[in-house]
């Protein structure tokens, strides 16, 4: 079951299909035009630009973080050299994400990423920084045995000038953030073997949130798409069909 950041058990609100489905009856009832031809493609993009939007503004206007818009992803690390070029091995191994880190949605004063830490509940967090402040992590007299963290190129590092063969027992680690796309997750696996993302799983998502975004997408994204279809036939019924 989908958990928060603290590792409890996260509040039902709707997966991604009930969404869809949603929107799909609201789209129904207005009676513009046939949604069959509208993809779900479609409205799950409208659905993620959307929740971005809220999420970023909210935010920026330093509310409180929900942990109901948090994901947590797994990520699997590998040992690789410090040097960004192939042919020039500094010697000096860190570790890196196998896999790129999907996008997250940029705020003011973040990156979009909450907290990096062990698969372990129980342990310490790392200290995620930015790469200009991991250049001199572990200098300090209280911060030479911490692991650090940063992000470069869309994929993750760990460092620690002092913990010895750090690198040969950390194989996973814990990102929490907020996606643009939610569904990215799907790409990531648990330990467990189990997506870090269904849309079967509770869309990562406020439920007032949702009231606010759904009114949106019927005001601004269906006009769009109602503006390609016009009144073809000549009659008091407005029969549409869709421009050629």
């Amino acid at each position: 079951m989908p958990v928060d950041i603290n590792g409890n058990i996260k509040k039902n609100i709707m997966t991604l299909r009930e969404i869809v489905y949603q929107l799909r009856l609201d789209i129904r009832k207005q009676e513009l035009f046939d949604d069959d031809e509208l993809s779900n493609r479609m409205i799950k993009k409208w659905v993620h630009d959307q929740r971005a939007l809220w999420i970023r503004n909210e935010i920026n206007k330093n509310h409180t973080i929900d942990d109901q818009i948090i994901q947590p992803v797994c990520m699997e690390l590998e040992v690789a050299d410090r040097s960004e070029c192939p042919s020039k091995i500094t010697g000096v191994s860190v570790l890196k994400s196998k896999l790129e880190l999907p996008k997250t949605i940029e705020l003011h004063y973040t990156d979009g990423i909450i907290k990096v830490g062990s698969v372990d509940k129980l342990a310490y967090d790392y200290s995620y920084v930015h790469l200009e402040r991991a250049k001199f992590a572990g200098n300090g007299l209280f911060n030479s045995k911490i692991i650090t963290v940063f992000r470069y190129n869309n994929y993750i590092y760990l460092v620690s000038k002092r913990v010895k063969n750090f690198a040969r027992y950390v194989r996973f680690i814990m990102v929490y953030g907020l996606f643009e796309d939610p569904t990215t997750l799907a790409a990531f696996t648990h330990v467990t073997g189990e997506a870090c993302y269904s849309d079967d799983d509770d869309y990562p998502l406020n439920s007032w949130m949702w009231n606010y975004m759904r009114t949106e997408i019927l005001k601004l994204n269906l006009p769009l798409i109602v503006e390609g279809v016009t009144d073809k036939v000549n009659d008091a019924n407005e029969n549409v069909t869709k421009d050629a």
